[in-house]
């Protein structure tokens, strides 16, 4: 971290399907936080959470089942979480290391209770979605096939109701800059910051990514229509990395740092340090 110049991290599990192997949530997280507490806080319920909510269809929401998915995330609230995340609403498979295929509406009735909740406890939802602004075939022939779908399903009027249910709920749609349809566009992304003041976003930059999407210019620099957006918005973004620390390449790592050299003076201060401070709910060692 300090060689990235790293003050501190939220570190979040990966939105997990039911009985997926090697999952890692509260406990484990707790426990390194615990261990760190000026450097880390932690997020939850990609182990838990998001197996209910995948495992669910959106019309068989019984009673039992919203009263089980309500006491996780009230006890993910009560463990000193400071997000609930990382959830999946459009995850694509890469077929690699079981990488699994996750898709769910996002106003499905667990995410909307979710939303509830986060409204309650003033914690943000992260969620992970690919953009899918009409319905569409599989757009990315690298990773097509099972078990991807071969067409996608329309979802972003579904994620403004999730954003509208709730206007208190802090909705933090995660990996701005790296996406997979080539439809979470510049535009895009302004036309729901404008209508929906509580959407935030986590800025991912990735090579594997589509490069019209990506932040980066050729030869380095912000593209212009990002770094307009910035400063139309600036309250509304954070820095990601969406980074796996067990891996041997911290790919994403170096290029959060290119991300945060190229931003704009007036607002660096406000997307790589003080934003945080207001979306997440941070213990007093972090603010």
């Amino acid at each position: 971290m300090d060689r990235f110049g790293i003050s501190f991290a939220i570190l979040s599990p990966p939105p997990s399907p039911s009985g997926r192997e090697g999952t890692y949530g509260v406990q484990e997280l707790q426990a390194v936080v615990r261990e760190n507490p000026t450097r880390f806080a932690f997020s939850a319920g990609g182990e838990s959470l998001n197996p209910l909510i995948q495992g669910t269809p959106a019309n068989a929401v019984t009673p039992d089942v919203l009263r089980r998915f309500q006491e996780e995330a009230r006890a993910i609230a009560e463990s000193g979480a400071a997000a609930f995340g990382e959830l999946a609403a459009e995850h694509f498979s890469f077929h690699i290391n079981n990488h699994p295929y996750e898709s769910v509406p996002p106003d499905h009735p667990l995410l909307l209770a979710l939303a509830d909740l986060a409204a309650q406890y003033e914690m943000p939802i992260e969620l992970h979605m690919e953009a899918v602004p009409r319905d569409m075939p599989f757009p990315d022939a690298k990773i097509a096939g099972p078990p991807n779908p071969t067409n996608l399903h329309e979802n972003i009027a579904a994620f403004e109701r999730l954003l509208d249910h709730n206007r208190r709920a802090r909705i933090v749609w995660v990996h701005a800059g790296w996406d997979l349809t080539g439809e979470r566009t510049v535009q895009l992304m302004r036309e729901l910051l404008k209508k929906h003041p509580n959407l935030f976003m986590s800025v991912k930059s990735d090579p594997s990514g589509t490069p019209a999407t990506a932040p980066f210019q050729l030869g380095g620099g912000l593209k212009p229509g990002w770094a307009a957006m910035l400063q139309a918005f600036p309250d509304r973004f954070v820095v990601g990395s969406d980074q796996f620390y067990e891996d041997a390449e911290i790919v994403r790592t170096h290029r959060a740092r290119a991300f945060v050299d190229a931003l704009p003076a007036d607002v660096v201060q406000k997307i790589t340090s003080e934003n945080v401070k207001h979306i997440y709910r941070l213990p007093a060692a972090l603010r």
